[in-house]
């Protein structure tokens, strides 16, 4: 029996839904502390237009799930979040939930960019090795880095952020990207997802050294 034929999909659309509690104990369980979102956060995301959240059902209990930020009207969309339960890893069904995360955006909206913030294999860490699968598992999806770039994840919490990576899903023949459009983009983020202003000074820091048009490595 495929993948397809034992799990289903279904949007997250409210905090009330049954599965909210199921989804969230995932996010919990999965993401790093520093990198989570508090709980009122996340639970105006299943309410919030810009926002996708599909979950990863087998039957009907939660084992997965991935939050989508997808502004109208803009020419990429950002991998926020994707998770799947411990219980159910190493079964493809992480591979399953990536393409179909973006199946669903592309059938509506068309190709667009999908940015994804990765933690950095490049800084020594206690999790690096774990950092190296997920980036491997990223770039067999078709992802690359966005060379000379050093993310910087804008949340609160305490100690220093993590040093960050920002990789590029590219569906097929999508344009080169210029360093305005790079920018932008980075603006955008801040300011709808992270609730920073569009001139942070981090910005301008990030892009100092990248090249026009932008290069993936």
């Amino acid at each position: 029996m495929t993948i397809q034929a034992q799990y289903i999909y279904k949007p997250l659309v409210s905090s009330s839904d049954p599965s909210f509690d199921e989804f969230y104990g995932i996010y919990v369980e999965s993401i790093p502390l520093r990198e989570q979102k508090l709980k009122t956060q996340i639970s105006a995301i299943a309410t919030n237009s810009d926002y996708k959240v599909l979950l990863l059902k087998k039957n009907t209990v939660a084992i997965g799930f991935s939050i989508l930020f997808t502004p109208a009207k803009e020419s990429f969309c950002l991998l926020e979040y994707m998770a799947v339960h411990s219980a159910y890893r190493n079964l493809g069904l992480g591979r399953q939930l990536f393409l179909r995360t973006f199946q669903d955006v592309f059938s509506n909206r068309g190709p667009v960019h999908g940015l994804l913030e990765i933690d950095s294999d490049r800084e020594q860490s206690a999790d690096q090795e774990i950092r190296r699968r997920r980036q491997h598992f990223y770039r067999r999806l078709g992802c690359l880095r966005i060379d000379s770039l050093s993310y910087v994840l804008p949340l609160h919490g305490e100690g220093p952020p993590p040093q960050m990576d920002l990789m590029v899903y590219l569906p097929g023949r999508l344009p080169l990207i210029s360093r305005h459009q790079l920018e932008h983009w980075l603006k955008v983020i801040y300011s709808k997802v992270y609730d920073c202003s569009a001139d942070d000074p981090r910005i301008a820091q990030m892009i100092e050294d990248i090249g026009d048009p932008v290069k993936l490595v």
